[in-house]
């Protein structure tokens, strides 16, 4: 295939000599043009056709993620695209003319672009009735809700407390909870989120800056015994939920939200840890995804798509913005998360 030109948000590293936490969005991203290098062995291209904005993005831009930020490097992690070129044997072939949801390779170029680059194992063969707005946002935020699901299963909880519940994680963790007996404690910072989550199912939902949240978090947790807490925030959040919570529960911090507008990170009461059998674990996809077996992987993507099918999972869509605002929208997003994903359209002016 002839050499194509790639347009993307490419990444600029803050100098080590600046304060990193006020460094704004804008000054991370440059809109470049460069050529799309020649596809190495176990590779496909794929022309994007929607891509979003996750916390993990936020994160990375900041350079507090389990992976070092790459300067001049695309930014972005998932996407939806047609697969357009192949070096990857029969499977490669195969993807060729077909619509993926995908994810980008580590360290190499992401997915904030024209055109992206990844291995065929990293791309989800995706079903006719899923929308390409649906589609672009089927990977890191819906299998991540699966799978914190199912380790609370797996940690034999009757009920769990999942926080920034009104994040599309959490709105996918109460989605899918309601076809597995299992309670949900939602925790959200402002009352206007009160309303949308129990109308989607959370048997409780709790704002924490009201006088009594400590009060009424424990109190639940005690009667409904939910042992298993879901923490996509971190910084002092995960030990005020631990400390309501029943002895022997355990932590699950999968996110770090905290760090996108605040350098603190992660917490914990060691007394909590030493006398309180209390334990905290982390949880990653990309790690999921490492130690899973191709067949666990497929089922698990079947079933994300078969929960889109049915209408049980919807990502909340706030915009779609091309090359001229996606930086607006990067920006809003930020700081508006609850209001919904922005999605980068290449085909925008």
């Amino acid at each position: 295939m002839a050499s194509k030109t790639n347009r993307g948000f490419a990444l600029n590293l803050i100098p080590k000599d600046k304060d990193n936490a006020n460094i704004n969005l804008r000054e991370r991203l440059s809109l470049v043009d460069k050529p799309v290098p020649p596809l190495a062995k176990g590779e496909v291209l794929i022309e994007v056709l929607k891509a979003p904005i996750n916390p993990s993005d936020l994160v990375y831009l900041m350079g507090k993620y389990g992976l070092p930020p790459v300067d001049g490097a695309y930014a972005g992690f998932e996407a939806c695209g047609t697969v357009i070129d192949a070096n990857a044997g029969w499977y490669g072939n195969y993807l060729k003319g077909k619509r993926v949801a995908f994810f980008a390779l580590p360290g190499k170029d992401g997915v904030w672009a024209k055109y992206a680059i990844t291995k065929p194992s990293f791309c989800i063969l995706l079903r006719s009735d899923i929308s390409d707005a649906q589609a672009a946002t089927l990977v890191v935020n819906p299998l991540t809700s699966i799978c914190l699901v199912e380790r609370a299963i797996e940690l034999n909880a009757k009920a769990i407390v999942i926080n920034a519940a009104a994040s599309q994680v959490g709105k996918g963790v109460i989605r899918y909870t309601k076809l597995t007996g299992i309670k949900t404690i939602a925790t959200v910072r402002s009352s206007a989120n009160v309303e949308a989550l129990q109308q989607l199912g959370a048997d409780h939902v709790l704002v924490t800056t009201d006088e009594n949240f400590n009060d009424h978090l424990k109190r639940l947790t005690q009667e409904l015994k939910a042992t298993v807490l879901l923490d996509a925030v971190a910084d002092e959040d995960t030990p005020n939920c631990l400390a309501a919570m029943p002895n022997r529960s355990t932590a699950i911090v999968y996110g770090r939200l905290t760090d996108t507008h605040d350098p603190i990170g992660g917490q914990f009461r060691v007394a909590d840890v030493i006398f309180r059998d209390i334990k905290i674990e982390g949880f990653w996809l990309a790690t999921y995804f490492k130690k899973a077996g191709p067949l666990a992987i497929w089922r698990l993507t079947r079933k994300v798509q078969q929960l889109f099918a049915d209408g049980i999972f919807k990502t909340d869509i706030q915009g779609e913005y091309g090359w001229s605002d996606f930086l607006e929208g990067l920006e809003h997003y930020a700081t508006n998360k609850s209001d919904g994903k922005v999605l980068l359209d290449p085909k925008a002016p």
